[in-house]
């Protein structure tokens, strides 16, 4: 007696190859576009919120055009739209909804703005209050799902906010203080004759000529290590990474840009050691500082490269342990 067999059909995903199933898995699932009251409240809110701080916007318009030290502060909203558009399917494919909670941060940004302006009188404490309003007004628009990632390129904008004098001259005066110890004993290692007292270096030339060279506020290195906090910190947000190897990144940063200023004095001293004090003062102490970031970058990089050799060599240390553990089979002897 022949027995009929009935196939049962097939789900879609047996008829796909593993590598299909795979690579559709990293695709995150786009939400419908905007609908128009969404677009309009976020239109009307964001043009309330330029109006608002539109006199905030204008002065730091200025800061950035006439003092140097915050030149790169029209690169960071560039930078940030650019980090919101690395992680554009997470942010399309978040769930948006109003959430209250961004109308207190909005209260919150805006008391600290005024609060700023008067009794305080500190710009900086307005400016960066104005990043908290943006915050809670993408909270507000388009609530938590889209504010977890979005929120570290808003945040992002406080780096181009230029600090108090006080709190700037506090981050600059120890690191010319570095810069003049550690170039200063760079230099000594490769036999200079040279004299280190606080912020002045003395140096001899060859032609028995002593030079005496000033680590001024401009060579502190504080727009490197801005530029350099920054950078990093771009790379984390982009990187998928575990935290700990976003934070070894972000932190590494620091070091590496002092690293820079450091040998960036001591070729400017050399400059001089060589009887060559026009080029010290003019080419090397510009451009030096814009020449050494790219093997900085590179570093930087190179770290980055190192914490993924690293991770999946650990990855591959665990997965063998566990091959190699016996199995409880619940058996007796």
């Amino acid at each position: 007696m022949s027995r009929t067999e009935i196939e049962a059909p097939k789900p879609e995903s047996a008829s796909r190859s593993l590598v299909d199933m795979v690579a559709s898995s990293t695709e995150l699932p786009l939400r419908k576009p905007l609908a128009v009251p969404e677009l309009t409240k976020m239109i009307v809110l964001g043009g309330l919120f330029v109006a608002v701080n539109l006199w905030q916007i204008e002065g730091l318009l200025a800061k950035w055009r006439h003092n140097p030290d915050w030149s790169h502060g029209f690169l960071i909203p560039l930078f940030s739209l650019y980090l919101l558009y690395a992680r554009r399917s997470e942010l399309l494919s978040a769930t948006r909804r109003s959430c209250l909670w961004g109308l207190l941060l909005m209260l919150a940004g805006l008391l600290g703005t005024i609060l700023g302006f008067f009794p305080i009188r500190m710009n900086w404490f307005s400016e960066l209050s104005m990043v908290l309003t943006l915050l809670g007004l993408v909270l507000f628009v388009a609530g938590p799902g889209v504010i977890k990632v979005a929120w570290l390129p808003i945040v992002y904008l406080a780096l181009a906010m230029p600090m108090p004098d006080r709190v700037y001259d506090g981050i600059a005066l120890p690191l010319q203080k570095i810069a003049a110890g550690f170039g200063g004993a760079l230099l000594q290692v490769f036999g200079v004759d040279i004299q280190v007292d606080a912020l002045r270096m003395r140096v001899m030339s060859f032609q028995g000529v002593r030079h005496e060279l000033t680590v001024v506020e401009a060579c502190s290195g504080v727009r490197s290590l801005m530029a350099f906090v920054a950078l990093s910190v771009a790379l984390a947000y982009i990187e998928p990474r575990p935290i700990w190897q976003k934070i070894v990144l972000v932190l590494a940063g620091i070091p590496i840009a002092v690293a820079c200023n450091v040998i960036r004095i001591a070729l400017t001293g050399t400059m001089f050691v060589i009887d060559r004090p026009e080029i010290g003062k003019d080419i090397m102490h510009e451009i030096m500082g814009m020449v050494l970031l790219v093997p900085a970058l590179l570093l930087l990089l190179a770290i980055l490269k190192f914490m993924q050799w690293l991770y999946v060599v650990e990855d591959e240390e665990e997965e063998e342990s566990q091959q190699a553990a016996p199995c409880d089979d619940g058996g007796g002897e």
